[in-house]
């Protein structure tokens, strides 16, 4: 017999789908904020495009990983084990070779050509470690695919599909663990449900997520798109969705605590704002805090700026569930249609940006027309290619879809 619930629960598609969502202007802000070298960039800066990234960035990755987890619970309550592996390969594995192969390779491109005509002699490019350009699109794909794209090297650069790689190595890492739980673990849930569902309870899990932060293991490959902090930090948050859905009393827990999530976390988010924005040392608590406490690692300063951080990010995380059962507990035709694009608007929403603002970030107009059409314009670009690859069963498949 299956343990625990195998009904999928629709506020999560819902969370997954407009969080995927929020990726649009989140991305689409990079190019304005300070000290960030992102595929383009803008010579123009600007306050709200921080304010909005570091707003987000709290919790908006680890609460995709969690939702993936939660995923997975339901996907191993309908599906056997073979079954799993093999819908996982398909899912996730086939779309990022294809989307390395296309989109990313292209972006690649871009940048280098957008870095190297921003700044001819090359200083940026060194600075962010992007290849020298040569020829066109064709001659330097190649070296590309040589430099750039190929899995674990030193010089590998995944883009935005870090996400998807990282949620392959948690499948192969924890499927048996996973499996065993669903199938046989109707008494260790009943024990962990008898201790979450108490309010508060659940807001434990912070613990390990700061841990992590406070006292990272060492690199695992030398590059800064894979190595073992992100690796061993997102995984909590995948492990943790697979719990938090497995059993209705950790539900009812999240229920309970979900309140006090909420204003826990407008608290934490102001005085992280406050310690934090805006940039280059101007936040009303910054100076006064690092100069008395540090910022090193090693230093109380450094410790409770990451225990602040990791508690913010799950008061979040908790109150945007808390609120998504309540509130977004149903389906309708725009969930069943984000739920099958959910996957590939991620993999080409990125390509879209590069592409409109490859060429808005150079017209002569205010921050917030560029901003305002880079959005729209990597929105619709996005829908557009979704619509031509959902009507063909190869394309599906190439990015991960089922067939018609």
């Amino acid at each position: 017999m299956m343990t625990g619930t195998t009904q999928r629960v629709p506020y999560m598609d819902w969370v997954r789908v407009l969080t995927v969502l929020l990726l649009v202007p989140f991305h689409s802000a990079l190019p304005f904020i300070w000290g960030y070298y992102w595929w383009i960039t803008c010579d123009q800066k600007n306050l709200a495009a921080q304010a909005l990234v570091n707003v987000l960035d709290q919790y908006h990755m680890p609460l995709l990983f969690l939702v993936a987890g939660a995923a997975t619970w339901f996907s191993l309550g309908v599906r056997t084990g073979k079954e799993y592996i093999i819908e996982r390969i398909k899912r996730l594995f086939i779309p990022t070779v294809f989307a390395a192969l296309v989109f990313v390779a292209t972006n690649h491109f871009l940048s280098q050509y957008h870095y190297y005509h921003l700044d001819p002699e090359n200083q940026m490019l060194a600075k962010i470690g992007l290849l020298e350009p040569f020829g066109n699109f064709l001659q330097h794909y190649p070296t590309i695919l040589q430099e750039k794209l190929i899995p674990f090297t030193t010089g590998w650069n995944p883009g935005l599909l870090w996400f998807i790689w990282y949620l392959l190595i948690y499948t192969l890492v924890l499927f048996p663990l996973f499996l065993l739980i669903r199938r046989k673990g109707a008494r260790f849930l009943s024990w962990l449900a008898r201790f979450f569902e108490k309010r508060g309870a659940v807001f434990l899990l912070f613990i390990p997520i700061a841990l992590v932060q406070i006292y990272p293991p060492p690199a695992i490959v030398d590059t800064w798109t894979f190595h073992t902090f992100p690796l061993f930090y997102y995984i909590f948050f995948f492990i943790f969705g697979f719990f938090l859905v497995s059993e209705p009393r950790i539900q009812e827990g999240l229920r309970k605590s979900g309140p006090i999530a909420v204003a826990g976390g407008i608290i934490t988010m102001t005085l992280f704002m406050l310690l934090v924005f805006p940039p280059e040392g101007r936040a009303p608590l910054g100076n006064i805090y690092w100069s008395s406490l540090g910022s090193e690692p090693g230093t109380l300063g450094h410790a409770l700026y990451w225990t602040l951080r990791s508690i913010n990010g799950w008061f979040w995380i908790i109150g945007l569930l808390y609120l998504g059962r309540r509130f977004l507990n149903f389906s309708n035709r725009f969930l069943r249609y984000g739920n099958e694009a959910v996957l590939p608007f991620y993999i080409m929403h990125q390509f879209a940006i590069v592409v409109v603002g490859f060429f808005v970030l150079n017209w002569n107009m205010d921050i917030l027309p560029k901003y305002a059409i880079m959005v729209v314009g990597a929105l619709a670009l996005t829908l557009l290619l979704y619509e031509g690859i959902r009507r063909w069963n190869v394309t599906r498949f190439l990015m991960g879809m089922r067939p018609k």
